[in-house]
């Protein structure tokens, strides 16, 4: 249940405890579950005293209002979208989260070098929150992985990856990633087989296993995984700490 203040275009939630917020604009809340839906309108003031879980999909947050939702006890957030709106969110008090889930994809970033600066920004400075999830569809900009500094992220998930090489590199620079899930964006043979090369020269590669604690490690090649087998048993020299590999479901 919610109170309208028409005059000062406030919404009270007095008991909601969940939330979500959709679209690239504000609308009416659907009362059944406390989502919305997008139409074009103002944001009102809102009110969430009791809120835990919040969840916010592709949508501009002015600051007024990401103040007021971060200010409620939240217990669980999630956002997908631009990185310069996620920043602006964990840029408030996250100390009482048990779950940080952020989304991004790379054809929404207004540029690369943002992006780097308002993830490395977030990543750094959560080291309180025990679960921490980022998910990247690494399209038309490309990652630099030697320019990324996520310290307390714990998941990482990656599609439309280029580049393993240069995240295995990364990895090890995460020191609380316990688990990734990696797409590669290969589809022909000759990148097969240079990446399968590549597998087994981690050992020419690298002088010595990584510090990761990389629990578990999930890889896809788009279709070809079959061709896969026993090469990514050379990761687990590479990662001592992995107890799980495999392909990605």
């Amino acid at each position: 249940m919610f109170i309208r203040n028409d005059d000062s275009n406030t919404l009270v939630f007095e008991n909601l405890k969940s939330m979500q917020i959709l679209g690239d604009r504000f609308s009416e809340f659907d009362l059944q579950d406390g989502s919305i839906d997008p139409i074009d309108r103002a944001w009102p003031k809102l009110v969430v005293s009791q809120l835990e879980t919040l969840v916010l999909f592709e949508i501009p947050i002015p600051a007024d209002v990401a103040e007021s939702l971060m200010s409620a006890p939240l217990k669980e957030l999630t956002y997908k979208g631009r990185s310069d709106y996620a920043h602006m969110l964990c840029q408030h008090s996250t100390s009482n989260l048990n779950e940080l889930v952020l989304a991004f994809d790379m054809y929404i970033e207004s540029n690369v070098e943002t992006f780097y600066q308002n993830t490395n920004a977030i990543f750094r400075n959560i080291s309180k929150i025990p679960i921490v999830r980022c998910t990247v569809a690494d399209l038309d900009l490309k990652i630099n992985w030697s320019l990324i500094d996520w310290s307390y992220l714990t998941h990482l998930y990656v599609q439309n990856l280029s580049d393993l090489d240069k995240i295995l590199d990364a990895i090890p620079a995460m020191p609380y990633l316990q688990f990734a899930s990696l797409i590669v964006d290969i589809n022909y043979k000759t990148d097969l087989s240079l990446f399968v090369t590549m597998l087994n020269g981690l050992k020419q590669r690298y002088s010595k296993p990584s510090s990761s604690k990389l629990e578990t490690l999930l890889i896809s090649l788009l279709g070809i995984d079959d061709e896969l087998d026993g090469a990514l048993d050379e990761l687990k020299w590479y990662f001592p700490k992995l107890e799980h590999i495999g392909k990605v479901e």
